[in-house]
């Protein structure tokens, strides 16, 4: 059973812009999860889901979700037939690609001057100018520049739902970015602190561990005949792979202990590698 199907009357809040819903059937069958509506035009929202993101008709909606959404939006999509009488007023189609005003006028007068929209939301605007950073509804703006405002609105909401979805991808990968790198701190001083741990007990116990400088093995396991190359040689200090005892070396490699090897002289097939 579907999350639209489920939801009841006093539940559509949960349809809300910007709130997670778990699922959505569209009139076309189309099943979408863990959807977020970031924008609501006209005609048509911006949505992120599982797996994408993009622009959905209203008319492709449940019903009470296109009626939480856009409930100026009729539930049929057969358009309504203007009143007798009425002739619609034609959109001039310049208008979608008008500048937008930077002298806001307001329908009781006031001068909004060296105005820019930083936001736009489906029925105001975020408008900087001379006085501060105030929100404005369209109704209140001027009939003239307002239909400007309508015709540039569900293009400007469209550009402004991808920058922020845009923005909250970035976002989430730096967050991601940032968690690995931290558990890979976080890895590397465990291990660390694991083998300092592990260099403290063979030098209290007097054994050999991996990692060891050359001044700790000397503590542990005593000073060779030779210290100053890489390699350290003690003679009958280690057990071949027979258990009979055998001379050892050790290898380092910028200045820490690498590995060591337990050999008879001549019978290299009992050698042990540690």
């Amino acid at each position: 059973m579907t999350y639209a199907v489920c939801a009841a009357a006093g539940q559509a809040a949960q349809y809300a812009r910007g709130r997670l819903i778990p699922e959505v059937r569209l009139r076309n069958g189309t099943v979408l999860h863990d959807v977020t509506v970031v924008a609501v035009g006209a005609t048509t929202i911006v949505a992120r889901w599982e797996g994408g993101k993009g622009s959905i008709l209203l008319t492709q909606l449940p019903d009470e979700m296109r009626t939480d959404l856009a409930p100026a939006v009729v539930k049929s999509p057969v358009a309504a037939a203007p009143a007798p009488g009425v002739t619609p007023a034609p959109v001039d189609p310049k208008l979608a690609t008008a500048e937008l005003p930077t002298e806001i006028k307001l329908t009781n007068g006031f001068v909004m001057h060296k105005s820019s929209v930083t936001r736009w939301d489906t029925n105001a605007v975020l408008i900087s100018y001379q006085g501060g950073i105030v929100s404005v509804r369209l109704k209140n703006i001027s009939p003239e520049q307002r239909a400007i405002f309508e015709a540039r609105k569900d293009e400007a909401l469209a550009r402004q739902a991808k920058e922020d979805a845009d923005s909250s991808v970035g976002q989430s990968a730096a967050s991601q970015d940032e968690k690995a790198r931290q558990a890979a701190d976080d890895a590397a001083r465990e291990a660390a602190e694991k083998k300092a741990e592990e260099i403290s007990n063979g030098l209290s116990f007097h054994y050999l561990v991996k990692g060891m400088t050359k001044k700790q093995v000397i503590q542990a396991y005593g000073r060779p005949p030779d210290d100053s190359g890489d390699t350290f040689f003690y003679v009958l200090r280690g057990h071949d792979k027979y258990g009979n005892a055998a001379d050892r070396m050790l290898v380092f490699r910028d200045g820490l202990l690498a590995s060591w090897r337990d050999q008879r002289e001549g019978e290299p097939n009992g050698a042990v590698d540690h």
